[in-house]
């Protein structure tokens, strides 16, 4: 495709509010979990929860009808703001969102059942402290070999992102280990994953963390180099890592 059609394209796309990527147009093939599935079945009624790096709070307000109360945090003003935005839209009460970095959780000791954290920062120290004894905490963390292909074709490598980009979940689970913690689950996938139009990926390249800014005048070159080796019947085929480690605290 040419720069004029490609800039048209994006320019006729919006941008995702929060971590809402609904309005990408994807698919995979089958995985071994569904994470808010999954997270159910840790959730009581009586549940206080903390979301760490909540985003947008779609997912954790998604989750509210399931736990007692909950606060969700994030290190970006904007992200809280849209959550504050989502919460008010669901018109949820027992949820509330501040801006709170994952390193220094201004929190009490022992005060959650439940720390969850999707594809966020995770500090084991502060996540130990806040988590009642017994208590669960649950991660979903980003593989550092999630969409290489992509990656590659802009020259970058799971490398480009720093190091402490990625927190392994096998590297996760030596260190609750060793500080006498239960790991009940330590999981990970990687299945095929595509975008069904060139919107989407656009779409996708404009809003994820990558190793350096998305813009369609310096990378459209890259962007066709995907998408002629890589479209097929079923969209522009890339791959998805997850990882998944849970873990219970012990006295």
């Amino acid at each position: 495709m040419t720069l004029k059609e490609l800039k048209q394209i994006a320019a006729s796309i919006g941008e995702i509010q929060g971590w809402d990527f609904s309005a990408v147009r994807d698919g995979r093939d089958p995985v071994p979990w569904d994470y808010m599935t999954l997270v159910r079945n840790y959730l009581t009624s009586s549940s206080r929860v903390l979301d760490i790096g909540t985003g947008g709070g779609e997912k954790f307000l998604t989750l509210s009808p399931n736990f007692g109360r909950g606060i969700g945090i994030d290190i970006s003003d904007e992200m809280i703001q849209t959550a504050h935005e989502n919460q008010s839209k669901m018109q949820i009460n027992n949820v509330s969102f501040n801006v709170m970095s994952a390193d220094a959780l201004q929190l009490p000791d022992s005060n959650f059942d439940i720390v969850l954290n999707r594809h966020s920062v995770v500090n084991v120290d502060e996540i130990l402290r806040v988590l009642r004894t017994g208590g669960y905490f649950i991660t979903q963390g980003v593989g550092h070999r999630n969409t290489s292909n992509i990656l590659a074709a802009f020259g970058w490598t799971s490398n480009s992102f720093g190091e402490d980009w990625w927190s392994s979940a096998k590297e996760l689970a030596k260190t609750f280990r060793q500080r006498g913690n239960r790991i009940i689950a330590l999981m990970e996938y990687d299945v095929a994953y595509w975008f069904c139009d060139v919107e989407s990926l656009l779409l996708w390249l404009h809003t994820v963390p990558l190793p350096e800014k998305f813009e369609i005048e310096k990378h459209w070159q890259c962007v066709n180099q995907i998408l002629e080796k890589y479209t097929t019947q079923r969209g522009i085929e890339t791959n998805e890592h997850r990882e998944l480690l849970i873990v219970q605290k012990s006295a």
